[in-house]
C-alpha cells in the first residue's frame, strides 16, 4: 500500500476523539484565536519609528513566556540600532522586500522566502533596503519584548536617555552601536560564524520534504537549532485540501497565511483565513485546515517541536517507515476524523 493511501485509510478506522487532558502549564492559550491581517493580538499598536507596523501575533501570555511572534510592515528604509538579546535566540522570515542583516561583523542580504537565525547574545541589526518589506518573526523564549515595544510606543520618541537606558536593561537588550544605513555599502559574508541563513525553496539541512508528491514542506528551523523549543516550516501548497482532523497532545500549533486561502477548523468552530492572517491551534484540540485554491503558501510553527520534522521526512518519503505503521501514531500525533468538506 504506498503511504499517502495508508494515511487516508487509516484515518477512517479511528474512532471519535475522547477529549484530551493533556496539562497546560502556566499562562498558555486554552482555545484557538485569529490575529487578522493588519491586527495585533491585544489590538495594542506599537509601530516601530512610530510609522511601521510591528503588530504582536503570538504573545508570552499564550505560550507561558516561551515564544512570542510579530508581524512588521516595512514602509521605511530603517532598521533599529547594533544591538542583542542576552536571553533570547530571534529568527526573522522575510515575507515580501530586501533586508540587510548583520551578525557580529559580518552581513547577509535577504529576499522574500529567506530566513536568518541569530543566536543570543550576539550583537545584531538590520535595515530594510526596498521601498516596502514585510517580516515575520520570533523571539524564543518570549522574555519582554511585548513590554518592551509598548513602552516605546508609549515614549514616541520622547523619552530621555535614561529612559530608553533603563528600558534596554529591563527587557535585556544591550546596545552595541548605531544603525546601519539602507545607502551605504554593504559587504555581504559567504557564510555567518554565528547563526545561520536558510534560503527560499531550501529547506534547513539541505532536504525536501513533498506532501503527496506535489507540495514543497520545507524545515526552516529544527528542533536542534532552539533545544527542542521550537520548529519552523513553510508550505508551499499546489493543490486544494489538507490534512485529516488530528491530534498534537503536547504541541501549540501556529499557521501564518503567507498567500492564498485557507479553511481551519479547531474543535467545532470554523475559521476562513487569508493572506496576513494568523491562527493559533491549541494542544489536545482536534484540529485540521484545507488550502481552498490551487495555489496557497503556509508558515507554521510548533511549540515545542516535537516530533513533527520526522513525521514530516516519514510522510514524504525521506525516511523510511516500517510497513504498517501509522506516522500520526508514530510521531505522537492521533487522527480522529477526516479532512476538511469544503
Amino acid at each position: 500500500m504506498q503511504r499517502r493511501d495508508f494515511i487516508l485509510t487509516s484515518l477512517l478506522s479511528f474512532p471519535a476523539f475522547a477529549c484530551s487532558t493533556s496539562k497546560r502549564t502556566g499562562n498558555m492559550a486554552a482555545k484557538a484565536f485569529v490575529v487578522k491581517a493588519g491586527d495585533s493580538r491585544f489590538h495594542k499598536p506599537t509601530p516601530f519609528h512610530g510609522v511601521n507596523p510591528n503588530d504582536l501575533k503570538v504573545s508570552a501570555k499564550d505560550t507561558a513566556g516561551r515564544l512570542s511572534a510579530f508581524d512588521y510592515l516595512g514602509t521605511e528604509k530603517v532598521g533599529p540600532m547594533l544591538h542583542s538579546h542576552l536571553f533570547q535566540d530571534e529568527m526573522f522570515f522575510v515575507l515580501k522586500g530586501e533586508y540587510v542583516f548583520q551578525l557580529g561583523e559580518e552581513r547577509q542580504l535577504l529576499q522574500a522566502g529567506d530566513l536568518i537565525f541569530l543566536p543570543r547574545a550576539v550583537p545584531h541589526t538590520w535595515v530594510q533596503i526596498s521601498g516596502q518589506g514585510k517580516m515575520f518573526y520570533f523571539l524564543q523564549p518570549a522574555g519582554k519584548m511585548e513590554e518592551f515595544f509598548l513602552r516605546l510606543t508609549e515614549l514616541d520618541g520622547k523619552g530621555t536617555r535614561e529612559q530608553y537606558e533603563e528600558l534596554g536593561k529591563m527587557s535585556g537588550i544591550a546596545n552595541h552601536g548605531p544603525a546601519i544605513s539602507a545607502t551605504e555599502k554593504h559587504v555581504y559574508a559567504l557564510q555567518l560564524s554565528n547563526g545561520f541563513v536558510v534560503r527560499a525553496g531550501q529547506g534547513r539541512f539541505g532536504e525536501r520534504t513533498i506532501i503527496n508528491g506535489k507540495s514543497h514542506n520545507d524545515i526552516k528551523v529544527s528542533g536542534k537549532d532552539t533545544g527542542g523549543e521550537l520548529s519552523v516550516f513553510e508550505y508551499h501548497g499546489s493543490e486544494k485540501g489538507g490534512p485529516p482532523m488530528h491530534v498534537h497532545p503536547h504541541q501549540d500549533e501556529v499557521f501564518y497565511v503567507a498567500e492564498g486561502k485557507y479553511l481551519f477548523q479547531c474543535g467545532d468552530e470554523k475559521f476562513t483565513l487569508g493572506e496576513g492572517d494568523m491562527i493559533f491551534l491549541p494542544r489536545a484540540v482536534p484540529h485540521t485546515w484545507a488550502q481552498l485554491e490551487d495555489v496557497g503558501k503556509l508558515l507554521f510553527f510548533f511549540q515545542p517541536a516535537g516530533k513533527m520534522e520526522d513525521f514530516f521526512r516519514s510522510i514524504g518519503g525521506n525516511i523510511h517507515l516500517t510497513a504498517g505503521l501509522d506516522p500520526f501514531k508514530e510521531h505522537d500525533m492521533e487522527v480522529v476524523g477526516p479532512p476538511l468538506q469544503y
